[in-house]
């Protein structure tokens, strides 16, 4: 079936032949080098600047293209430091398996043995948390609150503390939903455990081993080094602008996603994990603790998706990679390690349109390194009956989206909602093509800002008649649950949060 989206301005729309320049890309081409790849991708996706690292069996090769910053000019070189979002929570994952194998931590031990004071919305999911549920993102409440709550060393506290106004979306380990909040309470924990401070403990146990001298948490030490700005792209027609604040919320979301570093930086840490723990003689963790880290925990809805602790896993058939991806303002970066073939490709860019290009590059860089290819899922036929059961109005607490059915596909309408003042305002909608699933719907977005992002949709019992089912959408990793189905309210939080706009390819975390 013809899968091609009509398109004005780079924008989801009516047909308008004299926009079709402005349109976003659609097929990459077979770039003849990685640094050919890294220009094209930076020029299609009019990204201000990418750098690349590969590690390819005991080899580290590192491009880079474009500028710092649209105000300074200044080049985008392979020493630039980025925000690499959360891929931060892939290194808080590994600080605390060296405490669990240290006997301070226990994957399996409820959270509240060492947070007591800890209140959920949910007293029975409160009694079941446990660390290994919050590393593979099954804690069941809300995950996105972007409140500040200052650089004092009170702040993981005074976040954990207003825990109870997230809404439960389901019980722990029953579903994955992508979850910052369960990452702001981690370095709690840490901080109870052991007395330290979070953010000197990983410089300490993981930075300073690895040879990280660029890695860091601080703007103000940022800010001394080589380092890039955030951008947003908006109007393709008018380029990228500035991005502002430069980092999200408070210390709170340091080992969330605060950590900024280059690209060849990350590669060390990918090969600590290529090393099952170890980096060149320096043991970090054990083999089995690196084993855990990687091993599925929790499926993540598209195929051959899962969680395991802190990785995202993919494992289609013939290949398995773990992986994170990491946003923040104006930043993109991903990470993609396949320990099996010795290799590992970390990206960083400073632009909100930075993932499709990543995407495109990571994939030219698998099929030249290891003549591997991410199967591509196909689109299928729904029937319009099967299409219409899946439309309606979708919320949760910092948005609505109108699905309705177009011909045979679905189109989605957002709308982001501030929930401290009820501002709402609107947003690029898309269309959604079904492709093959398993068991439950799922849904691709086949060009534009969201080129290739997943959607499924679940249907979950109500927590108060178990025997009736309510439907929910999963997309970017969060859940919003349809209007006038049972427990219509899940998803209208009582949180104060800020409202982080939904828009694909424009996701935190």
């Amino acid at each position: 079936m013809d899968t091609t989206l009509n398109r004005t301005n780079g924008r989801f729309g009516m047909a308008d032949d004299a926009a079709l320049p402005r349109a976003w890309p659609h097929e990459r081409p077979d770039y003849a080098s990685l640094d050919a790849a890294v220009q094209g991708e930076a020029a299609r996706w009019n990204v201000p600047g990418i750098g690349v690292a590969v590690y390819h069996q005991g080899e580290v090769t590192a491009t880079a293209t474009g500028i710092r910053s649209i105000a300074t000019r200044m080049p985008f070189t392979t020493n630039t430091i980025s925000q690499i979002g959360s891929i931060s929570k892939v290194f808080t994952t590994t600080l605390v398996m060296t405490l669990v194998e240290e006997g301070k931590l226990d994957l399996d031990e409820p959270v509240v043995t060492y947070v007591p004071d800890l209140v959920l919305a949910d007293e029975r999911a409160r009694d079941a948390l446990t660390l290994r549920h919050l590393l593979s993102h099954s804690g069941g409440f809300e995950g996105d609150r972007f409140l500040n709550y200052g650089r004092g060393e009170d702040a993981y506290e005074r976040s954990m503390r207003e825990m109870d106004t997230l809404q439960q979306w389901f019980q722990p380990g029953e579903l994955c939903s992508y979850c910052n909040v369960g990452f702001y309470l981690v370095p709690l924990i840490i901080q109870r455990v052991t007395g330290e401070v979070p953010e000197d403990l990983m410089r300490k146990r993981i930075f300073e081993p690895l040879g990280m001298e660029s890695a860091t948490f601080y703007a103000e030490e940022a800010i001394t080094r080589d380092h890039a700005i955030g951008h947003n792209l908006g109007d393709r027609l008018n380029g990228p602008s500035i991005a502002r604040p430069f980092v999200i919320g408070g210390r709170h979301v340091n080992l969330c996603g605060h950590i900024m570093t280059t690209p060849s930086d990350l590669l060390k840490f990918a090969r600590l994990h290529i090393g099952d723990g170890e980096f060149e003689g320096t043991r970090i963790i054990s083999a089995e603790s690196a084993a855990v880290m990687r091993t599925p925990s929790i499926d993540y809805g598209p195929p051959h998706r899962a969680f395991g602790q802190g990785w995202s896993v993919y494992s289609p058939p013939g290949l398995t990679t773990i992986e994170h991806t990491g946003g923040t303002i104006g930043f993109r970066a991903y990470l993609v390690v396949v320990p099996e073939r010795d290799y590992a490709i970390a990206i960083v860019t400073n632009s909100d349109t930075g993932m499709n290009a990543m995407q495109s590059i990571e994939a030219w860089a698998m099929q030249h390194y290891l003549e591997a290819s991410r199967p591509v899922p196909q689109p299928i036929e729904r029937t319009d009956a099967e299409l219409d059961a899946l439309t309606g109005t979708f919320v949760r607490h910092d948005g609505r989206f109108e699905i309705t059915r177009d011909g045979k596909r679905l189109r989605v309408k957002q709308t982001a909602i501030d929930e401290r003042t009820g501002e709402e305002s609107d947003e690029d909608g898309f269309l959604l093509v079904a492709v093959e699933s398993g068991e439950r719907p799922i849904f691709r977005v086949p060009e534009g800002p969201g080129l290739g992002m997943l959607i499924d949709f679940i249907e979950l019992p109500t927590r108060d008649a178990p025997d009736v089912d309510r439907l929910l959408m999963r997309m970017g990793g969060r859940l919003a649950a349809r209007q006038g189905d049972p427990a219509e309210t899940a998803g209208k939080s009582k949180t104060r949060a800020s409202a982080a706009k939904r828009n694909p390819g424009r996701k935190r975390g």
